[in-house]
């Protein structure tokens, strides 16, 4: 018989051990147009999908949105289109997208912090506009940014509810907004870019670029002080629009871990 302090035992390295590669090696989605590509540890695979998307991001768990076809929830990933919402279905395989609502506003690239849901547009006559969402994707409030740029990527800092980093590609950086200034604080330089999509993976920025002096379409990582570290050159830029999510697999049945807890450990490939 299997006690309860082995199966606790063997669940507990289970989790800490996926929970160590799902950070050091994510998969991601990426979209540029209607071409997604999928990325982990070198390989880039890519697919078509039925819409230009402009921005994704990952729902947090929790959290539903969208009033058609189920929502979103709990890690799906949300992708805007030109005024449809999608919901990625079948992101480890041949990506699907599931429209799930319709949105109010302006395009933009999508971030939540706890279950509000924000993203950064091109809005004239400000420029860069943090924008936020209801869960039915209706605009409910706008700020300007104070910087006079086009619609780029944006992520959460970290341990705020009120404060983004977001890149713009007109200036070709980051900045820093908090909700209710009137100005942003400039971060840090990008490369020279046309379209930029951004994800945080715990305290890692992932960042697409379509970079129009090599005419590549890029992915790597981004630090705060100006170093971007290139991962993968994942196609030509053709559209140059882009998003960038983390994919979140459903979790395993927890059933029948303990004694194949350990051998669980060579076996399971973390896609998050």
């Amino acid at each position: 018989m299997i006690s309860r302090k082995t199966t606790q035992i063997a669940c507990s390295l289970l989790i800490t051990h996926s929970a160590g590669l799902c950070a050091a090696s994510p998969t991601l989605l990426i979209s540029q147009g209607t071409t997604m590509y999928r990325y982990h540890n070198g390989s880039v695979q890519s697919y078509t999908v039925s819409d230009v998307i402009n921005g994704m991001t990952n729902v947090p768990m929790g959290v539903t949105v969208g009033n058609m076809n189920g929502g979103a929830s709990n890690g799906d990933i949300l992708a805007l289109g030109g005024t449809a919402v999608y919901r990625v279905d079948n992101a480890l395989g041949n990506p699907v997208l599931t429209q799930i609502g319709v949105r109010g506003g302006p395009n933009a690239s999508p971030v939540f912090v706890g279950n509000r849901l924000f993203g950064i547009a091109g809005v004239l006559p400000h420029g860069s506009t943090l924008v936020e969402w209801d869960s039915n994707f209706n605009q409910i409030n706008a700020w300007a940014t104070g910087v006079f740029g086009g619609p780029g990527g944006i992520v959460a800092v970290p341990g705020t509810t009120d404060e983004f980093y977001y890149s713009e590609f007109i200036t070709d950086a980051i900045w820093h907004y908090k909700i209710g200034n009137a100005t942003s604080t400039f971060v840090c330089s990008t490369p020279n870019n046309d379209y930029v999509g951004l994800e945080m993976v715990g305290n890692t920025i992932y960042a697409t670029y379509a970079l129009p002096g090599t005419g590549q379409f890029v992915l790597g990582t981004q630090a705060l002080n100006g170093t971007f570290t290139q991962l993968a050159v994942l196609d030509s830029y053709h559209t140059g629009i882009t998003g960038l999510a983390r994919i979140i697999p459903a979790p395993a049945p927890v059933a029948g871990l303990a004694l194949g807890g350990m051998l669980s450990l060579r076996r399971r490939r973390c896609g998050a």
